[in-house]
């Protein structure tokens, strides 16, 4: 049996234990009263359920540039280094993760044709259809790959629009060698999930990510308060009338926009977010955020680490995959999409009335299950977090979607022919971008450019600082994109 393999009936075998300990806790409470207080004693200390710890991100009005000790932004992990090994920094970590191998496997599956080995023979092996699962982080192409999404499924021969949801709501069950459509968003990921969900492995997994500091500021301009130069105008930047306003505007919005959570006029503070599960990753500031995405947890010591109540707990526990049959796809309970001509999502499985009448754990899709993402992050989550993507299928950057070798990549490990009209290098300027970017420079750098051209570079610093296990974790993807890329050329030359 693989470690993986291993690892995973391990953490599963866990999760059951718990539950029975439970149980015979349960029923000891019940036979001998007099046992109750010692129950309740060890129950609260073995499972680590204490108060909900304190806010832990400081308020940043207060934040000045003389708090800031290194006077100059460092610089980002290099993509392009020889070694295959990437350090930690042990930023606020109590034990130390010193180095991540990123290698990938001798035996690994190839990248070409991966979707005709995972999903061709589906039906001669009695496998029940699987997923194309998209873990879709926001301001990093979302939208366009959603788009892209739909004209993969319709190469292959499906749909998935309000017709076909429709059709599977009041009709005859489909095929259920089908493959279907989901998109994981707004919820943290749970890093264990490739092991312990057996969704995972009936599932095309791929994920989009972004430098940090360009995906803050691209979600402050289209959510928070930069509304109000949206879009910026890059030839009024040479205009000092126009650039002193903007200066001014962000040198004010920005350190209130990371210190609430919500709409511009929110009084909430980011504390908030502590305890609820899927508020960490809404349309507002989150440090950390895509390292939050997928470093969730739902069992062993991080738990405790993040101070979850019982009652929290139960919330985790209730849909785990080590409690729940989830090897029947819920076709009604996917994702769909809404019109033809615009990648709009339709997403009944959210909805309160359609998860009360047919979905009664929600949408169904890999890693759809509570896990935890709060509180302060540390060196151990980054670890966790790169071991789940390095079961991604693919792993891209936003900064080169539109590159060829992205683009042919993608299109052999999906199926799909390189030089399709819908293919990444074909479809022209990513959707839903707010500033037009031509350059590779602006592609990759515009926002951090833009401060530094106001003068703004300790705003910089400061999201620099407190995002810093987030850039961390970005080296990380930078690597394994370019490793991706690397073994994929290496078997086209073999071919």
């Amino acid at each position: 049996m693989s470690l993986h393999a291993t690892r995973g009936r391990k953490q599963v075998n866990e999760i059951k234990m718990r539950h029975v300990i439970r149980r015979k806790r349960s029923a000891i409470v019940v036979m001998l009263g007099v046992m109750l207080l010692g129950a309740a004693f060890h129950l609260k200390n073995s499972r680590g359920y204490t108060k909900q710890h304190e806010q832990y991100v400081p308020l940043l009005s207060s934040i000045t540039a003389t708090d800031i000790k290194d006077p100059a932004v460092p610089d980002e992990i290099d993509a392009n280094a020889e070694d295959t090994t990437i350090r930690h920094s042990g930023t606020k970590s109590t034990s130390v993760v010193k180095e991540i191998n990123l290698r990938i496997e001798d035996d690994h599956e190839p990248y070409l044709n991966r979707w005709q080995r995972r999903f061709a023979s589906s039906k001669a092996r009695n496998k029940k259809g699987g997923y194309l699962f998209f873990k879709h982080i926001r301001k990093a192409g979302g939208t366009s790959l959603r788009d892209y999404f739909r004209d993969v499924l319709a190469y292959h021969n499906i749909t998935r629009n309000i017709a076909d949801w429709r059709a599977i709501k009041n009709g005859p069950p489909i095929n259920k060698h089908q493959i279907h459509y989901v998109e994981h968003e707004f919820q943290t990921m749970d890093w264990q999930c490739p092991t312990v969900d057996p969704r995972w492995r009936e599932s095309m997994r791929i994920i989009v990510l972004r430098h940090p500091i360009e995906r803050h500021l691209s979600e402050f301009f289209f959510s928070g308060g930069g509304k109000k130069f949206l879009p910026v105008d890059k030839q009024r930047l040479s205009n000092e009338t126009y650039s002193q306003e903007l200066a001014s505007f962000l040198s004010e919005q920005v350190p209130k926009w990371m210190n609430h959570i919500g709409k511009k006029k929110t009084t909430t503070m980011k504390g908030g977010i502590e305890g609820k599960f899927n508020m960490v990753f809404g349309r507002h500031y989150a440090d950390n955020f895509q390292l939050r995405a997928l470093a969730g947890c739902s069992s062993g010591d991080c738990l405790e680490e993040k101070n979850v109540t019982k009652a929290q707990m139960e919330n985790i526990d209730e849909f785990h995959p080590s409690l729940h049959s989830y090897s029947d796809p819920v076709p009604v309970c996917t994702n769909f999409f809404r019109i033809d001509d615009a990648p709009v999502l339709f997403e009944q499985c959210a909805k309160p009335q359609n998860v009360k009448e047919h979905c009664s754990m929600g949408c169904d899709g890999p890693c759809f299950y509570p896990s935890v993402a709060w509180g302060e992050m540390k060196s151990q989550d980054v670890t966790r977090a790169v071991n789940a993507l390095k079961e991604f299928d693919a792993v891209l950057l936003m900064e080169k979607l539109d590159d060829q070798d992205q683009s042919d990549f993608l299109s052999d490990v999906l199926g799909v022919p390189r030089d399709a009209e819908f293919s990444l290098a074909n479809r022209g300027s990513i959707m839903n971008i707010q500033v037009e970017k031509k350059s590779k420079r602006e592609k990759s750098r515009f926002y951090r450019d833009l401060l530094s051209k106001l003068g703004l570079k300790d705003i910089q610093r400061v999201l620099h600082n407190e995002n810093k296990l987030e850039m961390e974790f970005f080296g990380h993807a930078e690597k394994l994109n370019a490793m991706m890329i690397d073994q994929w050329k290496r078997e086209n030359m073999d071919t």
